[in-house]
């Protein structure tokens, strides 16, 4: 393997789903099917590109290539428990949770999680997101 290609994350509207991510992690518009019903999203500095598909309706999602939910492995009760994204420090992780706070996204500051200050906050359908700087170093 040579990377991370993509995170695929199943939706109930991608327009407001997109318009979240924008806000919250300053994804910007990268591809798009409305016909297909999804929208890519890449962070050009983390090199990562998100992909927002939508469901069809009949409680079954179906990924940008066509194929069902469970036919891609989510099935009818996710896998997914969060996503985390690295942050170089403590002062880049409070510049994030101060962005969040501008663009009114809530999430409850930055805690300490197993010696690592995180920031932690969820997507319109819940998915968990957090942010993880490293622990700070003992002086």
């Amino acid at each position: 393997m040579t990377g991370l290609s993509h995170v695929q994350l199943l939706v109930s509207d991608v327009g407001a789903s997109a318009a979240w991510y924008s806000a919250a992690l300053g994804l910007e518009p990268y591809a798009e099917d409305l016909d297909i019903g999804y929208v890519a999203l890449r962070h050009r500095a983390a090199k990562a590109v998100f992909v927002l598909t939508r469901g069809s309706g009949d409680g079954e999602h179906r990924g940008t290539n066509g194929a069902t939910g469970s036919e891609m492995g989510s099935g009818s009760g996710g896998v997914l428990d969060h996503l985390a994204f690295a942050v170089p420090d403590g002062t880049a992780l409070q510049a994030w949770a101060d962005h969040l706070t501008e663009a009114g996204i809530a999430h409850p500051g930055v805690v300490l999680e197993n010696g690592n200050p995180t920031l932690q906050l969820r997507d319109p359908d819940g998915i968990a997101i957090e942010l993880v700087a490293p622990a700070p170093v003992p002086t």
